[in-house]
């Protein structure tokens, strides 16, 4: 089968990625899925598993390997018991930490990973409705009616998510940091900062009202934290102030080892804890669930798009990104240089 291949960890992504037109098939176990792959969307975590970076615990299983995890398609297989049977349309996420196996034209995932795919929703959206906007519809739960909202990296693929989910979930106010002006706005962000001209910590308007609510999408880090902190524009612990993250302090987190983990989680849990006592600091909350899958989840997300509450964002370009080196190398590209204005998608098959 055609697909992509890594052969090495590293840093330079045209060297790394090769394209295999006759890989095997992959074999089918219990308890798994065979999905012939239409779509698969990149995400931030195929980045840190060819770099290396996080290798302690999101390494590949070996090398070559197969990188991209969330993808739709086919049904080709499935157990004799299983609710899915051959040529039902689906979406399936990868097994996490690990985003693998996905730009191929074949790949076997989880049962537990698979939905079914609605006639009205198109491959390539499918397959941005896994991880990207699994974590902004768990981070959104934090959102109560009148909220006021501030997003870090509001333009990209968890992004473009999130200002929906949140002026669904009631927000009274919404403000975000891109460049995209008018895609953010669209999508209902009532101010958009362009953070290459001007800090978000340095409005005024925000220092006279401050936000409930800051969620950093891996795009300020401690940096942001502090500046969120100690220019009062988010409200303390005492008034149910809280900052969002996924990530760590680190513009690219790195793991090799025990120690490097142990480093990581007591700086960033700890903070964590420290907040959760001292109430005159914003509460610092780590959505470790954020991609947790739970039964109906994915469906929950379809329904959405289906009433047409949530819609899906894709990168703009003047060609598509299909199954050959060059747009796949163009895709991991923007991923790398996090320059993505919603959801990059490959094309593998119609």
């Amino acid at each position: 089968m055609k697909c992509i291949l890594i052969e090495k960890h590293g840093e330079d992504i045209d060297k790394l990625l090769t394209l295999a037109q006759d890989h095997p098939k992959p074999i089918r176990k219990k308890g798994e899925v065979l999905i012939q792959v239409q779509a698969c969307a990149l995400a931030p975590g195929d980045i840190r598993v060819l770099k290396g970076h996080c290798d302690y615990f999101q390494a590949p299983r070996s090398f070559p390997y197969i990188p991209g995890g969330d993808i739709s398609g086919i049904v080709q297989e499935a157990d004799e018991n299983s609710r899915f049977h051959k040529g039902d349309a689906c979406l399936a996420m990868f097994e996490s930490p690990r985003p693998l196996d996905g730009l191929a034209e074949y790949a076997c995932v989880k049962e537990s990973l698979v939905e079914w795919r609605p006639a009205s929703i198109s491959p390539a959206a499918a397959a941005c409705l896994t991880s990207s906007a699994l974590f902004a519809f768990r981070a959104v739960q934090h959102v109560k009616t009148g909220s006021r909202v501030l997003i870090l990296g509001g333009s990209g693929g968890v992004g473009t998510f999130l200002i929906q989910l949140a002026r669904n979930a009631g927000a009274s106010y919404i403000a975000t940091t891109s460049t995209d002006e008018q895609l953010c706005h669209f999508l209902g962000a009532d101010y958009v900062i362009n953070y290459k001209k001007k800090n978000f910590w340095d409005i005024p308007a925000f220092q006279k009202d401050p936000f409930d609510l800051i969620f950093d999408l891996g795009v300020g880090r401690y940096d942001a934290w502090k500046h969120a902190k100690d220019s009062k524009i988010l409200k303390n612990g005492w008034n149910s102030g809280k900052y969002i993250t996924a990530n760590g302090d680190e513009p690219e987190m790195i793991i090799h080892n025990l120690w490097q983990t142990l480093r990581f989680v007591s700086g960033v849990f700890g903070r964590v804890a420290w907040t959760a006592l001292w109430r005159w600091d914003p509460s610092y909350i780590v959505l470790s669930s954020g991609l947790e899958v739970t039964p109906g989840i994915f469906q929950d997300l379809t329904q959405l798009v289906e009433e047409k509450k949530l819609q899906v964002v894709f990168h703009p370009s003047k060609m598509p990104f299909k199954l050959d080196l060059e747009s796949v190398k163009r895709g991991f590209h923007i991923m790398n240089e996090r320059a993505g204005h919603g959801k990059v998608v490959i094309h593998i098959s119609k």
